[in-house]
């Protein structure tokens, strides 16, 4: 179960994850700018997003395991037409395939987390091999292309697909006796909404991250390459940092110095032209929001054992790294670099608020159901 949890979290999750080693080689294949880009990983991010809300229902029930393997096989045929695609038409059209795939894998790994029987140490695992995943993959895409040209990343990607599709079997489904349980905490549409613009401005900094090292700092693709795969493994701390917050009875205040440190960190990598900053910030900003990210699945599984709310907090994630791309790629192209990292530090700082209000909202009628202390 435990590799299933991980492999569907790190596939449902890999457009978002991949998409700074992504773009580039997009940009040089098809010749586009940044805003070209920006469009080809919106559409895909967001039709991982409104799949992966359009399936919180059904994935509240058993089934999960052959739904999540229906979107591998309908994520490898995408990637594999991104492969060949011989415009820039048939590249869209694959990466929207694509992205409906990743979205019902999302979807039911998601949902997955709240089935079992530690729902916190689940989503710590999950994020856990995630990041390990995504670590190999972002160093190994770009050296891919290298050596054997344009399409490599994504007929690896396919490959990848296809070969996890036996793991994804285990996936859990919800308990019999909660499959018509109603939900016993109304989480507020405000911290679903908050945590979509979290995503957004993640996701906007983390798509052009590989740029701004390369034009902005100077850097070789192989060093920032490596830089990202080092902050991805980083961010593993996040994990550590977030049980330790709770074994503190900090975790509100963990949350908002992860916000704080996370906002300030995107702010150097655009406006600091040092390879050295830039490698420093990006770990730092890969630790903070990585805390984060299993603290809102943490509460999310708390108040919703069917997993619908897991999925929700998950689709909400995934529509607003959908919407980060686009507006930040035109962001990037025409102010620069400063600009751009000014915005999406002021956007951090703007979905603090109502995420620090409704998940304290959420803890405390947690607290008030159950005697026992949430874990994250």
């Amino acid at each position: 179960m435990g590799t299933a949890l991980v492999t569907g979290t790190a596939l449902g999750t890999l457009g978002s994850t991949l998409m700074p080693v992504l773009l580039p080689g997009m940009a040089h294949r098809y010749g586009l700018s940044s805003t070209g880009t920006g469009i080809v990983a919106t559409l895909q991010l967001v039709m991982t997003a409104l799949v992966t809300l359009a399936l919180m229902p059904r994935v509240a029930r058993p089934g999960r395991a052959r739904i999540a393997r229906a979107g591998l096989l309908a994520a490898a045929a995408g990637f594999a037409l991104a492969a060949v695609a011989p415009d820039f038409t048939i590249l869209v059209a694959a990466n929207v395939v694509a992205g409906a795939g990743l979205g019902a894998v999302n979807a039911a790994a998601m949902a997955a987390i709240a089935a079992t029987d530690d729902s916190d140490r689940a989503s710590s695992i999950s994020m856990v091999g995630a990041i390990v995943v995504a670590a190999v993959l972002v160093t190994a895409l770009p050296e891919a292309e290298a050596l054997w040209g344009d399409g490599a990343q994504f007929a690896i990607l396919a490959g990848c697909c296809t070969a996890s599709l036996w793991f994804l079997r285990a996936l859990p489904d919800p308990a019999e006796k909660l499959q018509e349980a109603a939900t016993l905490v109304r989480v507020p549409l405000s911290f679903l909404l908050a945590v979509a613009l979290l995503g957004a401005f993640d996701q906007g900094a983390w798509s052009y991250s590989a740029t701004l090292g390369e034009e902005y700092n100077g850097m070789s693709p192989g060093a920032v390459g490596t830089v990202l795969a080092i902050a991805s493994l980083a961010s593993l701390a996040g994990v550590g940092l977030c049980h330790l917050s709770l074994r503190k009875g900090t975790r509100l205040t963990a949350v908002a110095v992860f916000l704080v440190a996370g906002g300030l960190a995107k702010l150097a990598i655009a406006v600091i032209p040092s390879p050295t900053a830039f490698a420093a910030a990006a770990v730092v900003w890969q630790i903070c929001f990585m805390g984060l990210v299993v603290a809102v699945l943490s509460v999310a599984a708390a108040v919703d054992r069917t997993g619908r709310w897991v999925a929700g907090a998950g689709g909400a994630l995934a529509i607003g790294t959908g919407l980060g791309p686009a507006p930040s790629g035109w962001v990037l192209d025409t102010w620069g670099a400063p600009a751009f990292g000014l915005a999406i530090t002021l956007g951090t700082i703007a979905a603090a608020v109502p995420l620090l209000r409704t998940t304290r909202s959420a803890l405390n009628a947690e607290t008030a159901a159950s005697p026992v202390s949430p874990n994250c």
